[in-house]
């Protein structure tokens, strides 16, 4: 844990989030399955190995790197391609996704000839367009779509699924997963084909888990956010009895000064072509921290000693006003993330990640 700046997790929690997401899932009248999608921790590989430990043998991710990463720990791991593929990767996916998200009609028939070429059988959820506007084919071609895919050989149709609320903001309901279930119908119908799959979304659907209002027959949700964070995505709410702090930023103070709060000159463009703003608070202690926006947004970070404010920052730089606290030179000061601060914090290599070496208790 010598790197700063550094992430640092705590399992205990992580793995309580995924318990309580089980009991969640269980409470249910029928069966509801969920998939931990590892995208905002890059599948960091102890994090993966610890859900691995613990049972989870089927994960999902957007990146075709994080699904090597995680086929390096565990060949057997079911992998889920969530961002449709491009036909460039074509290989890489058939190699290390088990099952993809598609709506293409060309990504289909190369992913049938790559599967047959090197004589494999690659899964595929058929994605629905339900009105967020982002991936997903329209209800009225699903009949020509289906009958290309079940004229593949090496291509098994294993379901349908949506993606609500990432893009425009559209919050699951009732009616919209018996929309989807529609599909389903229309599938066995019209096809004769059964989908074992029913893909009902993401974290922000969890509002409708927690009210038990998801119609029978949806069973199989990706979550990524309520698991890391403890939250639903519809809304933004913590979700009671689960932990919002499994994640800390730490980083260390380079330098300690009282100086002016306003820059003393002509102001122009700073290092991102903007123009900052400043409040006159006269002369006052500052802190910087060796952190920059290369490393994570500042507006997404919160200090964890709430007499710490921060001021702004360049690339590599944090700027703090500490007047309040006795912050000094070579001190390592934590702050909270949120999902987008992570994302950017896990992906930088210049911050390092590590599990905190003791293991807090856990209360429900």
């Amino acid at each position: 844990m010598n790197k700063l700046p550094r992430v640092v997790w705590d399992q205990a929690r992580l793995l309580h989030n995924a318990a309580f997401l089980d009991a969640l899932c269980n409470k249910h009248e029928y069966s509801i399955s969920w998939t931990p999608v590892t995208k905002v921790v890059c599948a960091d590989p102890d994090i993966i190995q610890a859900l691995l430990n613990k049972g989870y043998h089927a994960l999902a991710d957007s990146r075709i790197e994080n699904l090597k990463s995680i086929k390096k720990i565990s060949p057997n791991c079911q992998t889920t391609l969530l961002r449709l593929p491009g036909l460039h990767e074509i290989a890489e996916v058939i190699r290390y996704a088990d099952v993809s998200l598609v709506s293409e009609i060309e990504t289909i028939k190369k992913l049938q000839e790559m599967a047959q070429d090197v004589g494999v059988i690659h899964k595929i959820i058929l994605m629905i367009e339900l009105g967020d506007l982002r991936e997903g084919i329209l209800a009225e071609h699903l009949s020509d779509i289906g009958r290309l895919i079940l004229a593949q050989s090496n291509i098994e149709w294993l379901g349908i699924g949506t993606n609500l609320t990432c893009y425009g903001g559209v919050i699951p309901t009732r009616e919209i997963m018996m929309e989807l279930l529609a599909t389903k119908q229309q599938v066995e119908k019209e096809l004769g084909h059964s989908l074992s799959i029913i893909s009902g979304g993401n974290s922000s659907i969890l509002p409708l888990l927690m009210e038990r209002q998801i119609p029978e027959g949806v069973n199989q949700l990706r979550l990524g956010e309520a698991l890391f964070f403890g939250k639903e995505t519809a809304y933004g709410g913590k979700i009671p009895g689960m932990y919002d702090d499994i994640f800390t930023l730490q980083a260390e103070v380079i330098e300690v000064k009282e100086k002016n709060s306003i820059p003393r000159g002509p102001v122009g463009m700073n290092a991102f072509g903007e123009k900052p703003v400043f409040i006159d608070k006269g002369r006052h202690r500052r802190a910087i921290v060796a952190l920059g926006e290369q490393d994570v947004p500042a507006a997404d970070l919160s200090p964890l000693d709430p007499s710490i404010e921060i001021i702004g920052g360049s690339s590599d730089h944090l700027i703090l006003d500490v007047s309040g606290s006795d912050t000094r030179v070579g001190d390592v000061l934590s702050f909270r993330l949120n999902y987008r601060s992570l994302l950017y914090a896990m992906t930088s290599k210049y911050v390092g990640k590590s599990r905190v070496a003791e293991e807090l208790q856990v209360t429900s």
